[in-house]
């Protein structure tokens, strides 16, 4: 079995937002390598995430790279993580399926309210990784070569020029806005 390397633990999850000291890191671990494989390798690329990954395996994590995970990455994973799991926290899947954990010293909160916390996390989640992204692009040249070259590949990924995720239905199809471009992209009929 492969070692996953963590760019952050759940303490610091923890620490910096509103999650309970007594949630079980074997329910946050999970998330912060969906976030890390889903979220922060495209936002970097294939090439300067595992940089950065290595560097944290072999306790190297040093200079301008050290100051790109604290001062932009970690804020970014830590709200990804906080939207994913707003939702599969409340929910355990056991051989009899899947059920909701009660407590009577608490109340559950509604899909309603658990969704706006979800999309309150995911919209500052965006915010944090478009400031990385700018960031990587303001110093890429002089500060991190790894943004911008890439090794030939179908598994390689190419640092993302999009951060944020805007999906408009317009008649009877559906279409994103890029909003950089502000062109419509259809998808689907």
């Amino acid at each position: 079995m492969a070692t996953i390397t963590y760019i952050i633990l759940p303490s610091v999850v923890k620490e910096r937002m509103s999650l309970h000291d007594n949630i079980d890191d074997k329910l946050i671990y999970p998330e912060i390598k969906d976030v890390q494989n889903i979220y922060l390798k495209p936002l970097l690329g294939s090439t300067l995430f595992n940089k950065i990954l290595t560097d944290i395996a072999n306790n190297t994590l040093t200079g301008d790279y050290k100051n790109l995970v604290d001062e932009y990455v970690i804020d970014c994973v830590c709200h990804y993580v906080m939207s994913s799991i707003a939702e599969s926290i409340n929910y355990q899947i056991w051989n009899k399926g899947v059920s909701a954990l009660k407590d009577d010293a608490s109340n559950q909160s509604s899909k309603l309210e658990t969704l706006a916390i979800k999309d309150k996390h995911q919209s500052r989640a965006e915010h944090y990784a478009d400031a990385c992204r700018r960031y990587l692009i303001q110093n890429a040249a002089s500060k991190f070569p790894e943004y911008m070259s890439f090794v030939a590949g179908v598994d390689v990924l190419v640092p993302t020029q999009q951060t944020y995720t805007l999906p408009i239905a317009l008649g009877e199809t559906k279409s994103l806005i890029n909003i950089f471009t502000g062109q419509y992209e259809q998808i689907g009929k």
